[in-house]
């Protein structure tokens, strides 16, 4: 593979520096050794059939790393679980993560109240982290309580003691509070030792892929006979219609993992400055969806996963928190709870696959 690659690059050189007798030579040794001198512009589209689809989805919990995530929206629900040694303090107030609720100019976070739901248990035992993040206990007592604006009192009757504690936002609140875990130490409340968080998937939308939750959607195209070389390959569906199910509004990439593993894409800046969008970002102006699948298909089949990413940022916008001074859109490192709808994706559905084939110049 290495002899292949110094021989194109030596051999490209070359070409670069040659006259076009040379060059001309050049290309029938290409020839000779089979391999491709290019690849045309124009691509073959064929309908391909949806063999199988199948949505996985990781509902375990996890300790949480530089924010937390507590609340429900677009069939996303959150719930923070928080093992106590003590409970000292009725009140705990909780610090914002600024990158969604602190303006960069003001400093001012808006004020927002939020019905939830505590639960508690009482722990007689220290468990590992193995068997403490599996939450399989039934809950002792429950009570409902207010969250104002990051700020938790807790109810009179929570004992003192060593506690499993459990809260979530009451259904239909429809709203993601964003918690620095910073503020989630034994400073700001005492007798914590550790916390973790939960994400489950409460809709029942079988070919809907979530944005922030562990979820990912398998398919297997049906099999299919091409007798050329493949350069470049990309499946095109039909793009979701509106903006439903967008919790920031900002676009949001696809990725595409096949047997050889994750896809190369790459977001060309100057591609997306030229107000266009890239071909694989959903909730975006776009009527089709495009993924590029060619890994899959030299592998003689098109069996992939796809997953949704973090969201685009945008420069102007409220969330564009880490390249402030930059006239380029990035990728935020933190999630949009987002839902997507892939109904295309079904089995017996046909979407359209275009290919670019090899060039081997006459003996194409």
């Amino acid at each position: 593979m290495l002899r292949l690659l110094l021989i194109s690059f030596l051999c490209a050189v070359f070409m670069a520096c040659s006259s076009s007798d040379e060059s001309t030579a050049l290309s029938e040794w290409f020839g000779d050794q089979g391999l491709a001198t290019s690849y045309g512009k124009e691509f073959k589209e064929i309908d391909v059939s949806i063999e199988s689809f199948s949505l996985q989805a990781d509902t375990s919990a996890y300790a949480i790393g530089s924010y937390a995530a507590l609340g429900n929206v677009n069939g996303i629900e959150h719930m923070l679980f928080l093992g106590m040694d003590s409970l000292p303090s009725k009140t705990w107030n909780l610090k914002a993560d600024t990158v969604f609720y602190k303006d960069i100019y003001s400093g001012e976070i808006p004020v927002q109240q939020l019905e939830a739901t505590i639960y508690w248990l009482e722990e007689t035992e220290e468990l590992h982290d193995s068997t403490w993040l599996k939450f399989d206990r039934p809950w002792k007592d429950s009570a409902d309580i207010s969250i104002d604006n990051f700020s938790i009192s807790l109810p009179e009757n929570v004992p003192n003691s060593k506690l499993l504690i459990g809260i979530k936002l009451k259904p239909g609140s429809n709203t993601v509070l964003r918690i620095n875990s910073k503020s989630i130490n034994n400073t700001d409340m005492p007798g914590l030792l550790r916390v973790a968080q939960k994400t489950n998937i409460t809709d029942n939308c079988l070919q809907c892929l979530h944005a922030g939750a562990r979820e990912s959607l398998q398919v297997s195209l049906s099999d299919f006979s091409i007798d050329k070389t493949v350069v470049f390959a990309q499946l095109v569906f039909p793009a979701q219609s509106d903006t439903a199910g967008s919790e920031l509004g900002l676009p949001v990439p696809v990725y595409v993992y096949g047997t050889d593993g994750l896809e190369n894409y790459r977001v060309d800046t100057a591609y997306v400055n030229a107000n266009k969008l890239h071909p694989n970002l959903v909730f975006s102006e776009v009527d089709t969806l495009k993924l590029q699948v060619t890994n899959s298909l030299r592998k003689g089949n098109i069996n992939f996963t796809i997953r949704l990413g973090t969201p685009m940022l945008i420069p102007g916008s409220f969330f564009f928190y880490n390249s402030v001074y930059s006239s380029e859109k990035v990728f935020s490192d933190r999630p949009a709870y987002a839902r997507y709808d892939f109904s295309a994706i079904e089995k017996g559905k046909t979407v359209k696959l275009r290919l670019w084939f090899a060039d081997y110049g006459d003996k194409k």
